[in-house]
């Protein structure tokens, strides 16, 4: 994967707040230290519309669409949940087998779990997320690049951008350890990976999936906070269902969060965010049901999201053709329309950073 960004910005404050590798709380906006670990939210089984529902664990949240023929899951998240999810689904829909699961994308925590349905379900995605399974370093979120491009993850690799942006980008020590099974200082991609069951079917640009008269497609919207993800749009519901993009795991009751942004966007170009978000856009639906955040969003939380990236962009790309250096950029970009938006004390440089280097990386 390379070092080509080192100078990015933000990733996923709950990585290390609420998933399953962490329980300290995130520092909140402003940069005050962290408070005592938040509770996790209580599971629950959310209705979205008609027969599709959201199962949550913490601020994760897995997609649940209940046929006659059976059942379609989409991020199974992580060997715990997935388990219980299994239980309520066989509780409250006795005899409907789970049929497929679909990953949104490869990132180890929305897949983990997938292992818990391989009995009677074929696992789905876009092709990319087998190059990310295949035993090489995969795409990685929160900065965490092979930075000596040996292949493997170690300590440096994790605690680079942790101690950069700390609660922001990266993972905890303790996570790193969790995973070193034999204390050599090195975990392989394998660590993460050969417990998850790869896709059987993947496709490409898009895709439909029919089960017990159930309709969904599912579309690659490009590059953002992964280079494999997929966004399921129920036509006849009118529903959008994608993980980690537009709301990622910052996002709790409002998508007008400054993006995370660690390795300059997770080393996409901003010109691949601002397509994705049009893509989004482009779909005919009401309710968009993310991964991550406690409530359901609208097509203009995409609009309002695409509209801060293009200005962002502007910005930036403006500042630098007039010669501005970044610490210029830094002192004198206020970004005054977002001032009211979540994280904007703690992000607004990080993100003014991550797209400098992202501008400079991809003409």
């Amino acid at each position: 994967m390379g070092r080509k960004l080192k100078l990015g910005a933000t990733l996923c404050a709950a990585l290390l707040a609420g998933s399953a590798f962490g329980a300290q709380a995130a520092a909140p906006a402003g940069g005050a230290p962290a408070g005592p670990p938040r509770q996790p939210a209580p599971k629950q089984l959310q209705l979205v519309k008609d027969n599709i529902y959201r199962a949550n664990n913490g601020n994760w949240w897995s997609l649940v669409v209940v046929t006659k023929d059976g059942i379609i899951i989409a991020d199974p998240i992580n060997p715990t949940h997935a388990a219980w999810l299994k239980n309520e689904l066989a509780t409250r829909f006795p005899g409907k087998p789970v049929k497929y699961v679909i990953y949104s994308h490869s990132h180890w925590d929305h897949i983990e779990g997938g292992a818990v349905f391989a009995d009677t379900a074929q696992f789905v995605a876009q092709e990319g997320v087998l190059k990310n399974l295949d035993g090489r370093y995969p795409h990685m979120p929160g900065d965490m690049i092979d930075r000596n491009n040996d292949g493997q993850i170690e300590l440096e690799d994790i605690m680079v951008p942790t101690n950069a942006h700390p609660g922001i980008c990266g993972m905890s020590e303790a996570f790193f350890k969790g995973k070193d099974k034999d204390g050599d200082g090195k975990i392989t991609p394998g660590d993460f990976y050969d417990r998850v069951p790869k896709p059987t079917i993947t496709y490409s640009e898009r895709m439909t999936l029919t089960l017990g008269g159930e309709t969904l497609q599912l579309i690659f919207p490009g590059k953002n906070h992964a280079d494999d993800g997929t966004v399921i749009y129920f036509p006849a519901e009118k529903v959008v269902y994608s993980t980690d993009f537009p709301a990622d795991a910052l996002v709790g009751q409002s998508m007008r969060s400054l993006p995370s942004a660690c390795g300059a966007f997770d080393e996409h170009p901003m010109s691949e965010w601002i397509k994705s978000y049009k893509t989004i856009e482009a779909l005919d639906f009401d309710i968009l049901a993310q991964g991550h955040g406690a409530v359901m969003f609208k097509k203009q939380d995409v609009t309002e999201g695409r509209e801060y990236f293009e200005y962002l962009r502007d910005q930036v790309s403006g500042a630098m053709s007039k010669g501005m250096s970044l610490d210029e950029m830094r002192r004198t970009l206020m970004l005054e329309p977002y001032k009211g938006w979540a994280f904007y004390e703690r992000l607004r440089v990080m993100n003014i950073e991550a797209a400098y280097n992202n501008l400079r990386t991809y003409k």
